[in-house]
């Protein structure tokens, strides 16, 4: 079966299958616990510029949240963990046992390389490491180079010690688990001393094989998957998609086929998407324009996003400064079902300032001066925990 829409409705749909629209959460801890229940999946990044990206993912759709919230709740209460899915991400509790099959199976092929590498040339060293965590976890590589633990130096892709390759491998085939941060750091313990029992003692070879479910869970999380192009989006699942398992899925009946008036690639979106197309119809949209995190599951499929929002959109982070066109950590500005505007800032946090670097206004979209855009910054500002806002 083939579902046609126009731009209007995969749009409306794709807020509502990304939580944009259609939920008011509570505000801070509850939201958070809701919003991350239904997202299933937030991609984990390092670069702490206006928050993190999973914590900018939190506040554009729930209120009442600040800068390490999201993450820090996440592991105090074991809602989720921290795995591969598209990349690094924090995932809900409920998908465990299917990440624990990947896990069993050695975890990421690339990290699985690399363990075997560490074997050859420093045996016993993955052995020794996990004997440490057991009796001094949680730690991390810090306490291991305070105990003196497989420092010796280790050469990859890029010199490490030891002790850190070893974690990773560790970590990558599910014998430890991330019980936390401080100030990002992650702290590992034993996988039993982390992960809730009640996940553990589910099964842990899941009902489908790892590829439909992780290709659910990947339509699930953008609404819409293009069948074509999006690199980014099907990370994990090129190969699946090269040997026809979208199709085979849509065959079965667990996925539909979107065709898009004016895009000539369909889309993949669940069976229930024709059902819950009227939902998506009829949910409002925030009154007020929201700013999108870089890698928010909405933004994951760049090509279509293009195509679908008519919006070109990178993130120029790793880009040296004179091939950047709009700046260094942009974020896309959304209002009701368009993008209207981005914007370069940096938090200055000693001076409790945002700085809004440069403002760019798409087309047919809203200025800085807007106040809408003002009212949006307003509420960023609160998120920070800022005083003052300096415009361009």
């Amino acid at each position: 079966m083939e579902l046609s829409w126009s731009t209007d409705q995969a749009r409306r749909y794709q807020l509502w299958a990304t939580r944009l629209i259609g939920e008011t959460y509570p505000p801070g801890d509850d939201g958070i616990r809701r919003c991350f229940a239904h997202l299933g999946s937030v991609q984990l990044d390092p670069l702490p510029i206006l928050g993190r990206n999973h914590d900018l993912v939190f506040q554009s759709r729930v209120c009442g949240t600040h800068p390490g919230d999201a993450l820090a709740l996440i592991h105090r209460e074991r809602l989720g963990f921290e795995y591969w899915d598209k990349m690094m991400c924090a995932v809900s509790l409920d998908a465990y046992p299917l990440f624990a099959s990947l896990m069993g199976e050695g975890g990421k092929a690339w990290e699985r390389n690399r363990a075997e590498k560490l074997k050859c040339t420093s045996p016993g060293i993955i052995d020794h490491v996990l004997a440490t965590v057991r009796q001094h976890g949680p730690l991390s590589s810090r306490e291991l180079r305070a105990l003196d633990v497989a420092q010796q130096e280790h050469r990859g892709w890029k010199a490490t010690r030891t002790a850190n390759v070893a974690l990773e491998a560790l970590w990558n085939q599910g014998r430890i688990a991330v019980s936390h941060r401080v100030n990002y750091r992650r702290y590992f313990d034993v996988t039993s001393r982390v992960i809730p029992s009640t996940a553990l003692e589910r099964p842990s070879q899941p009902t489908r094989p790892f590829g439909e479910a992780l290709l659910l869970r990947r339509v699930a999380a953008v609404g819409l998957l293009s069948s074509s192009g999006d690199a980014e989006s099907w990370t994990f699942l090129r190969a699946g998609r090269r040997d026809g398992l979208p199709q085979h899925l849509v065959e079965r009946g667990d996925l539909i086929e979107v065709n898009v008036r004016g895009i000539s690639a369909p889309f993949y979106a669940l069976a229930s998407a024709e059902a819950d197309l009227e939902a998506a119809m009829n949910a409002d949209p925030s009154a007020m324009p929201q700013f999108i995190a870089p890698l928010d599951p909405l933004l994951w499929g760049r090509d279509s996003l293009r195509r679908l929002w008519n919006f070109d959109y990178a993130w120029e982070v790793y880009k040296p400064r004179s091939k950047r066109r709009f700046g260094y950590y942009v974020l896309p500005i959304l209002y009701r079902d368009r993008f209207v505007g981005r914007f370069d800032g940096r938090y200055d946090r000693e001076a409790r300032t945002l700085q809004v670097i440069s403002y760019h206004q798409e087309k047919a979209g809203l200025s800085v001066d807007a106040p809408a855009v003002r009212q949006a910054f307003g509420r960023f500002l609160r998120y920070l925990g800022g005083e003052r806002i300096a415009f361009p």
